[in-house]
């Protein structure tokens, strides 16, 4: 099991933060989830230049972040019943992205 166990506390914690409260901080592996068009960036700022902007900020804070992995997830489909629409097409934050530093990876619920 050599390389598997922790070697000390610090290693052992899971940390779940805002994108807010992140920033200046630094993990080894960040997972930024909820990446959809109408989560982040939130339905709001669809349409508005000034928040969408607001919100690729938070993205490159989150994204920078990580210090060796980052994963960004995203539901294939998901219904906000306070919006009473689905979402389903990945951040448009992930299109900037250079494809050649993308992995992509699914994963069925059943």
């Amino acid at each position: 099991m050599d390389g598997i166990l922790a070697t000390d506390y610090e290693d052992e914690q899971l940390v779940l933060s805002t994108i807010h409260s992140a920033k200046g901080l630094e993990w080894h592996t960040v997972f930024i989830i909820w990446a959809v068009d109408g989560r982040f960036p939130s339905v709001r700022a669809l349409d508005n230049a000034v928040e969408l902007e607001e919100e690729l900020r938070l993205m490159y804070v989150a994204a920078t972040r990580a210090r060796d992995n980052l994963f960004i997830t995203y539901p294939s489909q998901v219904f906000d019943r306070g919006a009473g629409l689905y979402f389903g097409r990945p951040s448009r934050f992930v299109d900037r992205l250079p494809q050649e530093v993308i992995e992509s990876a699914s994963v069925s619920p059943w």
